[in-house]
């Protein structure tokens, strides 16, 4: 029996499980109950999968399509969804479930029956949805199009996605970068009123970010059409389809909006815009210098490569601290940018594929196995996802799960690497990460909060509920198999938002 599954396996189900405890004694309504009688019986299907392969069971073959872990995260599919029933729980003004959380709770039926794809699954999938069939009787035609239409594309994104950048992802992973895409996508774009109107935020706020995810929406499109054409696509023809596809996202996207006034606006008046944009020009220009320096080396130590980590939290602690609205731009900016640099290393698009390339290969992560290079963007993604769920979800930028991300990735992972490496001595049952490197780093997680504290300008940081979340989830990096970028955040996060409850 594999140890480190199995203490995987006890962590996501011991801090999963307090998460729907807590539920359940805020549930209250017939609305919330059904929420919450669907989001237990799929977790624990979810954990019957987590599980089989632990005795010897594989419910299907994976092997080539996804990493070669024995693990293949299926738990991490239920991290979103309970983030989300957590946000409604959190700002409810009525029973009414919206069409993008009904949604994202569907995705957990779409991924039990994809994942398992056998009798017994399609029937447990079918008796599921009828814990929602309230909520469904609660939605309008329009908004049952949109779950519906989503739905399918989701379901079809799942097994397209990994073959078409075979060994790229975990199971979990795949499912968790649909789950997010969709839901941002729906709640930036195609929805309103993101923003509390007593935070008072001016039309250009909305408006730069809506550019942001306009960007990204461009970005995204024109590299799913070079992907589908990539043996008829020249240098010149990757230009144009970004130049036009994006354009026309801003263009349809922003009817009465110029781009140029929105951006003055957002700047006039505002130094403190200014300082951090000098700042993060300052950390651009060391994170370039340093990876030129080395990239006449045949190799780069665990300890070197958390350079970046350093970088990063130098980021996002004074943008959460100073300007969270500017940081959730700023980064919806930074992760455009991040999928461009791929999109051009991946398709080798000159004159900058072949040097992104070679400055890359040099920092990589031993767990991007496949075509794709996604830990930097994982980096990115995985300290930017609470300050974005948070600001869809109206929770309070001040609450300390918005620095979950710093916290546990940028913090936590980081010196877990560092001090493993260089002292660490006794390993984790099953693990390559050493007993040194967690309580070295679970000591810095607790520094750091009392750090934020100290500010006064981050609530809920000194709680029983908060130490607890940081001690499992440092114990969570040292046994999981999924790419701890990604989900430890995210892990992290739905835990500390039962602070808010």
């Amino acid at each position: 029996m594999d140890l480190q599954q199995m203490m995987e396996t006890s962590i996501v189900t011991g801090g999963m499980g307090t998460v729907l405890f807590y539920l359940n004694n805020k549930a209250d309504t017939e609305t919330e109950l059904a929420v919450l009688g669907y989001l237990s019986c799929s977790f624990l299907i979810i954990l019957l999968h987590q599980t089989a392969p632990l005795f010897h069971v594989n419910p299907v073959k994976k092997k080539g399509i996804y990493r070669s872990i024995n693990s293949q995260g299926v738990w991490s599919s239920f991290l979103i969804p309970a983030i989300c029933v957590l946000g409604n729980f959190i700002t409810k003004t009525d029973d009414k479930i919206d069409s993008s959380l009904l949604f994202v709770l569907l995705t957990l039926t779409l991924t039990l029956v994809h994942y398992n794809p056998s009798n017994a699954s399609q029937i447990a999938g079918a008796l599921l949805l009828l814990w929602l069939k309230e909520i469904f009787k609660q939605q309008d035609l329009s908004s049952i199009r949109l779950c519906v239409f989503n739905s399918i594309f989701y379901y079809s994104a799942l097994s397209k996605l990994p073959k078409m950048f075979p060994m790229s992802f975990s199971y979990g992973e795949s499912v968790i970068v649909l789950q997010s895409t969709f839901l941002i996508v729906n709640k930036f774009l195609f929805r309103t009123g993101i923003f509390q109107e007593e935070q008072e935020e001016s039309l250009s706020e909305n408006a730069m970010i809506k550019i942001a995810m306009l960007a990204i929406l461009g970005v995204f499109l024109a590299s799913v059409l070079l992907h589908l054409i990539r043996e008829y696509t020249s240098k010149l023809k990757f230009y144009i389809v970004y130049s036009l596809v994006i354009g026309i996202c801003l263009i349809f996207g922003l009817p009465r909006q110029n781009p140029v006034v929105v951006l003055l606006e957002y700047f006039s008046g505002n130094l403190i815009r200014f300082y951090l944009v000098a700042w993060y020009g300052s950390l651009t220009a060391i994170t370039v210098t340093y990876m030129m320096l080395h990239s006449n080396q045949t190799s780069v130590s665990s300890a070197m490569r958390k350079f970046f980590h350093v970088i990063i939290v130098g980021v996002y602690i004074p943008g959460l601290l100073l300007d969270p609205t500017f940081l959730t731009t700023a980064s919806l900016l930074a992760f455009c940018v991040m999928f461009v640099i791929e999109t051009l290393r991946y398709m080798d698009v000159q004159p900058f594929g072949k040097l992104i390339e070679e400055k890359y290969k040099l920092f990589l992560d031993k767990q991007d196995e496949g075509p794709l290079a996604l830990t930097p963007i994982y980096l990115i993604l995985g300290l930017s996802l609470p300050l974005w769920l948070s600001f869809i979800f109206r929770i309070q930028v001040s609450d300390i799960s918005v620095y979950a991300g710093v916290i546990s990735v940028g913090i936590g992972d980081a010196v877990a690497s560092v001090i493993g490496s260089k002292i660490g001595r006794f390993k984790w049952p099953g693990s390559s990460k050493t007993i040194e490197g967690s309580l070295a780093s679970l000591v810095t997680q607790i520094v750091t909060l009392y750090c934020l504290r100290w500010t006064g300008k981050v609530e809920s940081s000194w709680t029983f509920i908060t130490l607890i979340a940081v001690t499992i989830t440092t114990v969570l990096e040292a046994v999981t198999t999924q790419i701890d970028n990604l989900v430890l955040p995210l892990f992290l996060y739905t835990i500390l938002l039962l602070n808010i409850l």
